[in-house]
């Protein structure tokens, strides 16, 4: 009886380190994962070769504003790239809007799988009315760096 009760005695401490083991590394790759990650600024976009915007595209989803920023530094968008960043991929697109007046920021991060690109992708600006439109990179209250115009008819 004895040895049956350590049996079940060492098999649920090995379950509670196990689990213990498992959470610690969850918490390290999802800390990991956000302190890697950052808005990019302006002069970062330019060293890796730039960014611009396309016509967007209509879904039942609402509108999609296509960008196109390689932060790898591999490609020239809008001007020669001076910065390589083979570990870097493009996360995310953050968009703001405020009437005819849209706002971008590129959030940049390791690159910690396979599927992760360097190439940034459509973000959704929803529903839009007919009418011209501007984009912008940086926060709502840059007007600076004017990245792509657009009219929805």
């Amino acid at each position: 009886m004895v040895i049956i009760s350590r049996y079940y005695g060492m098999r649920t401490k090995f379950k509670i380190v196990s689990i213990v083991f498992a959470l610690f590394v969850f918490v390290l790759f999802v800390s990991f994962e956000t302190f890697t990650r950052e808005r990019v600024n302006w002069d970062f976009i330019q060293k890796v070769g730039g960014i611009k915007t396309e016509t967007p595209m209509e879904t039942e989803d609402g509108y999609y504003l296509p960008v196109i920023c390689n932060v790898s530094g591999l490609d020239s968008v809008t001007i020669k790239p001076t910065y390589l960043n083979s570990a870097l991929s493009c996360l995310k697109i953050k968009s703001t809007m405020n009437g005819n007046v849209i706002h971008l920021k590129v959030i940049a991060g390791l690159a910690l799988t396979k599927k992760s690109n360097c190439n940034c992708k459509a973000v959704r600006v929803g529903d839009l009315a007919p009418g011209s439109y501007t984009v912008y990179y940086g926060d709502e209250s840059s007007f600076e760096h004017p990245i792509g115009k657009f009219t929805i008819e």
